[in-house]
């Protein structure tokens, strides 16, 4: 049965098929934190995302730090037929901060206030824009020539996408053995994760924190084909990622 919406929230869907099934979509305007070991689908899950917003005919901004803008092409075009076009017609715009863009310094490291002119250069690139991407919070911490500067880097971006009422998807890397201040802050966390039962591994889709969102706490077995990604419950039992307090 899917979930029953309520009119006191704006819902948003993030893409994701079969999530509906058990939440009825993340408040407008949250920030959605999404983590995981590389290969367990984060780009996709960003890509999905504004996808769903540029067919739904919402403005969609795509800040990349990590890969190249040739790259979340290729991998959009091999998803989705159309998400080339969505592009060229401007509804997703590509923001490039990886390392292949020019900076000041030579080796693509970044001053604080590079990364902020360079972010608020992308917002303005996109007015309007309902659903923003940041991916990923990790690359931008490593490029960071001051990594004490992370912190204030990170509110300042998180504020920015508050403030013009975006639904933000940020990504990072890994499942932390504790929380850290990028957890703390946003709204929603989502780990993507491999487990295994018996002989078989399977990828798996956690949702370990959600606010103002009517939640039954269960891993989701998570498929990553083309069209995207989608989620079911699991046929059998998975243990959970928790932080190393709970193991």
């Amino acid at each position: 049965m899917t979930a029953q919406k309520t009119s006191i929230i704006e819902w948003v869907d993030i893409g994701v098929a079969g999530l509906e099934d058990f939440i009825p979509g993340i408040p407008k305007g949250d920030a959605i934190l999404v983590r995981g070991e590389p290969g367990t689908g984060k780009t996709i899950v960003c890509l999905q995302f504004l996808y769903k917003g540029a067919k739904n005919g919402e403005k969609c901004l795509y800040i990349t730090t990590e890969e190249t803008p040739e790259s979340i092409m290729r991998t959009g075009g091999e998803l989705w037929s159309d998400f080339p076009q969505l592009v060229s017609n401007g509804m997703i715009k590509l923001v490039n901060m990886s390392i292949s863009a020019e900076y000041a310094n030579d080796y693509g490291l970044l001053e604080k206030a590079e990364a902020m002119t360079i972010a608020e250069k992308g917002f303005a690139t996109q007015p309007g824009a309902t659903r923003i991407v940041i991916d990923s919070l990790s690359s931008l911490d490593q490029r960071l020539s001051n990594s004490d500067e992370f912190r204030e880097v990170f509110m300042k971006l998180l504020l920015e996408t508050k403030q013009q009422g975006s639904t933000v998807l940020l990504t990072a890397e890994g499942i932390p053995l504790t929380p850290d201040i990028t957890e703390y802050l946003v709204d929603h966390l989502v780990y993507l994760d491999y487990r295994k039962q018996d002989t078989e591994w399977t990828r798996v889709f956690i949702l370990r924190k959600s606010r103002s969102v009517p939640l039954k706490p269960q891993i989701l077995k998570l498929y990553i084909e083309k069209g995207g990604l989608s989620v079911e419950e699991t046929p059998f039992a998975l243990n959970p990622v928790w932080f190393q307090s709970k193991i």
